[in-house]
């Protein structure tokens, strides 16, 4: 269970319990929301730890708005005809989410998405995620919109 944020041009990912640790899951109510998002390198670093998994089937859940958003830019590139480089946010920062979670999938890693906040977000949810996730308004809600997800990526392993 990891978090990330983006604050003055790097990406943390914070740990909160690894593979195998059963005395850490209290650890996880130390999240708290800071800084921008910059899904697309968290995504990068997610294959990263999971790569230390000893399980033949994966599944990553992330709790998202599916709006992904940094302030510094995406850089330029001629060869993806960006000369000038340009903002993180809105179709750009959705495409490069989007590429990450597919390069995830090829490695067999099953990603789905708990969309939290304003159903505005499903657009680019869908975009990245395609039909793995679901939307919810309020944290009651988790536990089942977690369920049904798994239950649908649980068939797909057979």
């Amino acid at each position: 269970v990891y978090s990330f944020c983006s604050m003055r041009g790097y990406t943390a990912l914070r740990l909160f319990c690894g593979y195998g640790e059963t005395d850490a899951k209290e650890r996880i109510f130390d999240y708290f929301a800071a800084g921008w998002n910059r899904d697309g390198l968290a995504f990068r670093g997610a294959s990263y730890l999971m790569e230390s998994s000893p399980c033949k089937n994966k599944i990553l859940i992330i709790l998202t708005d599916a709006s992904p958003n940094d302030d510094h830019r995406i850089p330029a590139d001629r060869k993806e005809k960006r000369p000038l480089g340009e903002n993180y946010s809105e179709q750009a920062a959705v495409k490069d989410t989007s590429v990450e979670v597919q390069a995830l999938r090829r490695q067999g890693i099953k990603v789905m998405a708990i969309i939290n906040g304003s159903p505005n977000g499903q657009s680019g949810a869908r975009q990245i995620y395609g039909n793995h996730f679901t939307h919810i308004e309020k944290p009651q809600q988790l536990s089942r919109a977690v369920g049904r997800l798994l239950e649908r990526q649980i068939e797909e392993f057979d």
